[in-house]
């Protein structure tokens, strides 16, 4: 069983530096119809972002997971064809159209945009001619095992990044509000934003904070039980992030993955090479809004920072004094400020403040040596008191730092052997996949003068590889006599091997490629292998099973197509309007703009169900602010919160 690591890439910039990292896989945006309308980039970057990953064995999806229209059907068609073309490995998808489209032999994902959260769902993508699914973020670490027990589809899981509230592919507050649609890639965010929570009369309870704004996610402690649970792939969420943080939280997982299959026969990852890092990851010292591992193991509270949706950062220390301008601050020991770091600490009114470092100083340690004194100066400190705990956002060295190209440098081992052929000489190479490459070179043979040495400078000149993906590991000389080699030689057979070597990995990979596509039956394939299935099961209960929870609005159809594909699984579509994304039914009060696992009953340890009730607390809620007011439903049979648009 194969192992992935799977980055969020930006552009072509982000891809490379997330696979130097150690991703087994990147995910990128094409031009058009991705979930992040600000992240689409070319067919030319992605091909050559295509050409660099599967150098290591990297694959390279491209997210097409929005909802489509009618008359966006022949483009997105066409746009398939062209990422064939260029090579990409997979397409995540939304829109159930495109399992109707007439697409290339291409391997189809299921986005978490459609609502994979039970074992149900799960096999009746698997039944469609999904390879893999990717799960709901909420879903248990039991919850994953249960759907891996009911399916034979490949599992891909987020292990690392921001959260969505709602259940992915069901919010549609950012629609409702300002005409922009999560699953046409313009989600606004409104789960970011400031909302006072009052009860029925309008008395408020909680006054402007992030109350639905979630921590990021971090389930670095159950990599292994997520493995025996089931997931190949883990996903880091962040297709908005820059290179810099790609390459931390990457690195850190990389390393991580690591142990875990050291420990488990049987298991390894899906790419090759090594990895060698000059700077010791920390997802501490990248954008973080703090951490949960959300509902990994049972419910839990403190999912949120009600405070900000900003970073966070991690806790340094506390403010000791204050003298105008000047601020004295005890960090713990280790701590190391620099002009240019950013700090950032929760005032006494509840709402987080920062202000970057202009100059900073080490002052004197504490007598018990877990502190150190520091005097600061910050572009702005009137917010400051003395005892409030100070944490750092921004680290300026570490940022320039992982920042540097050379700070992950990725490489596939190789070892040689040079020996002589009756025309001159032959180098050849076997890579650490086993893929063998060989070079005849015709050339005079001289005597060594000094064989000892020259021996030596033959493995020096040899070993050398620096420009390539290959690292020399073991050199091997079979010569039946001591000869003299010339530099300009021994340099040219290296470069001419090293180029052999690298064109046969890409070609074992194309073909490695072709086996892949031969696998991936479309769906047309696929309903017509099971026809007789569905003619004899008028309920699909048997290879496409369907079991919607509600068919409005909800269920994303918002062309014909997708029309089609869910009337052929025994679905009554006929009263799903399609018009447009709008004209779904997102006006309806009686329809849910949001559903999620998240509870803020619970998060505020009023759950009438797992808490001790509190008579006194109001059983209507409400959030509002200057968007308007929602209504709050706790079905607390089903476990979540429903976030209605107020009457």
């Amino acid at each position: 069983m194969t192992i992935e690591l799977l980055s969020p890439a930006r552009n072509l910039k982000v891809g490379k530096a997330a696979i130097s990292a150690g991703a087994d896989a990147v995910y990128i945006g094409g031009p058009s119809f991705g979930a992040r309308a600000s992240a689409g980039n070319s067919i030319q970057d992605i091909g050559e972002l295509v050409v660099y990953a599967h150098q290591f064995g990297v694959k390279v999806y491209v997210t097409l997971n929005t909802l489509l229209y009618d008359n966006e059907l022949a483009e997105v068609e066409s746009l398939c064809y062209d990422l064939y073309a260029a090579g990409v490995d997979a397409l995540i998808i939304q829109d159930t159209a495109l399992l109707k489209l007439n697409l290339p032999p291409v391997a189809l994902h299921a986005s978490t945009q459609m609502h994979n959260t039970t074992h149900e769902r799960v096999k009746f993508l698997e039944g469609a001619g999904i390879k893999r699914v990717v799960l709901a973020r909420e879903l248990s670490i039991e919850q994953i095992r249960n759907v891996r027990a009911g399916t034979g589809v490949e599992l891909e899981a987020f292990i690392h990044g921001s959260l969505c509230v709602s259940f992915s592919g069901r919010c549609f507050m950012s629609e409702s509000i300002g005409n922009r649609s999560a699953n046409r890639g313009e989600c606004a965010q409104p789960c970011r934003n400031k909302y006072s929570l009052t009860d029925e009369s309008g008395n408020v309870i909680i006054k402007d904070k992030h109350l639905l704004s979630l921590r990021d996610l971090n389930r670095s402690a159950f990599i292994s039980d997520m493995i025996d649970a089931g997931v190949s792939s883990f996903k880091i969420e962040g297709r908005l992030k820059d290179a810099d943080y790609v390459k931390n939280i990457t690195a850190y997982y990389n390393g991580l993955l690591n142990e875990a299959i050291a420990s488990k026969p049987g298991l390894k990852r899906s790419s090759s090479g090594s990895v060698d890092l000059k700077f010791p990851p920390n997802p501490d010292k990248s954008f973080n809004r703090g951490f949960t591992d959300y509902f990994a193991v049972s419910r839990n509270s403190n999912l949120t920072n009600p405070a900000s949706p900003k970073s966070i950062g991690s806790e340094i220390g506390e403010v000791v004094e204050i003298k105008g301008k000047a601020t004295r601050l005890k960090l713990l020991k280790g701590v190391e400020l620099a002009n240019g770091d950013g700090l950032c600490w929760i005032s006494k009114s509840g709402s987080m403040q920062g202000s970057g470092v202009n100059t900073a100083s080490l002052e004197s340690e504490y007598p018990a040596g877990e502190y150190n004194q520091w005097l600061v100066e910050l572009a702005d400190n009137s917010d400051l008191q003395p005892g409030i705990k100070i944490r750092r956002n921004f680290d300026k060295a570490f940022t320039e730092l992982v920042e540097n190209d050379g700070s992950a440098i990725r490489s596939i081992s190789i070892d040689l052997a040079l020996k002589e052929s009756p025309e001159g000489f032959i180098l050849s190479g076997v890579d650490e996949d086993g893929i063998i490459s060989e070079i005849r070179m015709i050339c005079e043979k001289i005597p060594a003068t000094n064989p000892d040495a020259g021996y030596q400078k033959l493995k020096e000149q040899l070993r050398k590889s620096g420009g390539t993906i290959f690292r020399v590991r073991n050199i091997e000389v079979l010569l039946d006599k001591d000869l003299f080699f010339k530099h300009s030689v021994l340099n040219q057979l290296r470069r001419d091997l090293l180029d052999v070597a690298l064109k046969n990995r890409l070609n074992v990979y194309a073909e490695k490629q072709k086996v892949d596509e031969s696998n991936n039956h479309n769906y047309q394939d696929r309903l017509k292998s099971h026809k007789k299935e569905l003619q004899e099961n008028s309920d699909i209960s048997g290879n496409y099973p369907y079991s919607p929870d509600e068919l409005t609005g909800k269920e994303n159809i918002t062309n014909k197509q997708a029309a089609e594909f869910y009337s052929e699984h025994g679905v009554d579509v006929t009263s799903v309007q399609m018009q447009s994304y709008k004209d779904s039914g997102m006006s309806d009060p009686n329809l849910p703009l949001m559903t999620t696992k998240f509870c803020l009953r619970y998060e505020l340890g009023k759950c009438p169900v797992h808490q001790s009730t509190d008579p006194g607390f109001p059983k209507t809620l409400y959030l509002s602010n200057r968007d308007g007011r929602f209504r709050l439903n706790f079905d607390c049979k089903a476990c979540v919160m429903k976030i209605y648009k107020a009457k």
